[in-house]
């Protein structure tokens, strides 16, 4: 099984190069800001900041939950970091109601106080499918219906599973430079609903792992998991631009919104 902190700490020193290209950050930004209203704000998987510094600087208060100390420590570095106020912990254990809220510098846990606060809380590109087991997965889902406001909106952007035959394992080129070769070997586990992989880079100095892996649910599943954590669908588009939603989109972002009292 993989520690939260894992995915993290392999990529933090590499995820802004590598993945800076894949998202239309400035759209996600915008309709996040409108769905926040005034806030506040809660990221699950902040990372490195790429969502939470532009939200942050329009004067939205940001919490950002991560289990990784090296992401955070990449987001405090970037300018606007420090606008963030980091949470050090594992998004599928956000809570801890029989005590007030932590002294410490990097929180682990949010307090009784965040209990109906939140205006948004949002997790971006897979990042709810870190979360483990369908156990994490419910338990994050109870949480975020907890941390809503009322008329608060809870945001899962995913990609949508294939219903075509996916090889069970594959080993693929994902870079070649002059100084390095990174591989991609994955395991895809159709029943269990889990790809795995690494990434494996190539340097004259050796070789590092960078292991990762997501337990994925279709949409209709997250919709039932999110149903039962007492939240109801609002929207689902096609992208962050609010295009409409078919079986011909590979990601969705889906809206939840809080449908009894926590």
């Amino acid at each position: 099984m993989h520690e939260p902190a894992q995915y993290g700490d392999a990529f933090a020193d590499v995820y802004d190069d590598w993945y800076a290209e894949t998202f239309d950050t400035d759209t996600a930004v915008g309709t996040l800001a409108a769905l926040a209203g005034t806030g506040p704000v809660l990221e699950l998987g902040v990372g490195t900041g790429r969502l939470a510094i532009p939200l942050a600087a329009t004067g939205l208060t940001v919490i950002g939950v991560d289990a990784s100390p090296a992401m955070l420590e990449r987001l405090r570095a970037k300018p606007g970091g420090s606008r963030v106020h980091p949470l050090l912990g594992d998004m599928g254990d956000l809570l801890d109601e029989a005590a007030p809220g932590p002294a410490d510098a990097v929180p682990t846990r949010l307090g009784p106080d965040a209990v109906g606060a939140f205006a948004l809380v949002f997790a971006a590109y897979n990042t709810f499918f870190n979360l483990p087991t369908d156990d994490a997965q419910r338990r994050c889902l109870d949480q975020c219906a907890r941390l809503l406001a009322p008329g608060g909106a809870l945001v899962v952007e995913a990609f949508v599973p294939t219903d075509d035959d996916v090889p069970r394992t594959s080993l693929d080129v994902r870079h070649v430079h002059a100084d390095a070769v990174v591989l991609t070997a994955t395991e895809h586990d159709a029943s269990a609903q889990v790809i795995q992989g690494q990434h494996i880079e190539l340097t004259e100095a050796g070789t590092r792992l960078r292991p990762w892996r997501v337990r994925y649910l279709t949409p209709d599943q997250l919709d039932d998991r999110a149903v039962a954590a007492g939240l109801a669908r609002t929207e689902r588009w096609g992208g962050w631009d609010g295009r409409d939603f078919d079986d011909s989109c590979d990601t969705h972002v889906t809206v939840y919104r809080r449908a009894t009292a926590p």
